[in-house]
């Protein structure tokens, strides 16, 4: 009688059993990730844009915390601390600093895993069996490919908005900055300015309150613990692993093969609660910045219009976390921000906006977002006279 054979004697694990080594223990292989990443990063580089003084970003983080904290009446924690990193260090500071959003979600993979039923698992074979020591490895390829598209393209600590466990250091990724100045002629010095008191903003906001980054953190775990794979096309996708071998591991390092999510009404509720919190966060943001603006940096037209329309289109990606996540940074969840923001700072005052950072009950939904005066009637009631 013949018996299925083990894990190790199926010839393309016996050639990644090397790679799940060198990756460690855990729910990813980073070391994985990492070196995909990079790859990603290298073969994206393109020309070499000229380089760009990044002395404007420096000279106005301190000042711009200043004059932002004035204007917002919020504290941060601590003052903002700042550098200038390339690529590379954009990639091992995000893989640190979103570790446990990745591992979370390779978890989430995992217990997804369980619900392969007997005729499922059975038609699977020993694949079933060794996705445990396999899924840290492809996931550690999505995580590194993921994480390589967005090293080409983020500006700094805060694009994408993500939530990060790390010192809370703010970085400016210079080839990213001077790619994008040669791209819309942006001047060195407005360019630094707009970029640092961008960042410097959203410092002040996440740092005034220590519930702020914490509730940040368990809105994403929601998004991700809500996400359900589809088990039929998944088990597809473990029998195409068996048949093709190594060249399956390359196509599954590809942008457009992100495991498959099934869309369902639990998770659908916990991005309109993310997009609720992002949406007022870059809009009081966008807000504060554009109140203080005049101060810390002067002519900005050409750097605001030029930004507004690098955000018209969705990057390769953002287009990744969409997928995986089903969150995105949208111009709805943008401008919807803005209006909301923007609405409540002229009738009521920066006093009454900054009630949305009192506590999470505070916070609008997404329904809210979309009509400020909900919000104000809810949250501020008769009491909601300019705050001003």
């Amino acid at each position: 009688m013949m018996t299925e054979p083990s894990f190790g004697d199926i010839p393309l694990f016996r050639e990644i059993q090397r790679i799940l080594a060198a990756g460690g223990e855990g729910p990813v292989n980073f070391e994985i990730a990492r070196q995909i990443a990079l790859a990603v990063v290298a073969e994206s580089a393109g020309e070499t844009p000229p380089p760009l003084d990044t002395r404007p970003y420096f000279d106005t983080v301190h000042p711009a915390e200043l004059v932002v904290s004035g204007f917002t009446r919020l504290a941060p924690e601590e003052p903002a601390r700042a550098k200038i990193v390339d690529r590379t260090e954009w990639v091992r500071l995000t893989l640190d600093g979103w570790r446990w959003l990745f591992e979370h979600m390779s978890q989430r993979f995992l217990d997804e895993m369980t619900k392969l039923s007997p005729e499922q698992a059975e038609a699977s074979g020993p694949l079933q069996g060794a996705m445990g020591p396999i899924a840290p490895l492809l996931f550690g390829m999505q995580v590194g490919t993921l994480v390589g598209h967005l090293a080409g393209e983020s500006l700094g600590r805060h694009d994408p908005p993500f939530p990060r466990a790390d010192d809370g250091l703010l970085f400016c990724v210079e080839t990213n900055v001077a790619r994008l100045a040669a791209d819309y002629s942006f001047e060195p010095k407005p360019l630094g300015r707009w970029l640092a008191l961008q960042d410097v903003t959203r410092h002040v906001v996440l740092t005034s309150q220590p519930w702020i980054s914490n509730y940040f953190r368990s809105l994403l775990t929601e998004v991700v613990d809500a996400i359900e794979i589809d088990v039929p096309e998944l088990q597809r996708r473990l029998m195409d692993l068996s048949s093709k071998g190594m060249e399956a591991l390359g196509e599954g390092a590809g942008a457009q093969s992100a495991l498959p999510v099934v869309q369902t009404g639990r998770h659908r509720g916990a991005v309109e609660r993310w997009n609720a919190f992002v949406a007022v966060l870059e809009g009081y943001c966008n807000s504060a910045a554009e109140a203080v603006a005049g101060e810390v940096m002067g002519e900005r037209a050409k750097v605001v219009e030029g930004m507004a329309r690098r955000n018209t289109t969705p990057s390769e990606g953002q287009s990744m976390l969409e997928t995986l996540l089903g969150v995105s940074m949208n111009n709805e969840l943008r401008s919807s921000g803005r209006t909301f923001s923007a609405a409540v700072l002229q009738l009521k005052g920066i006093g009454s906006l900054n009630r949305v950072w009192e506590a999470p009950d505070n916070l609008p939904t997404w329904g809210e977002v979309k009509d400020p005066f909900a919000w104000m009637d809810r949250v501020l009631g008769d009491t909601g006279a300019d705050e001003g």
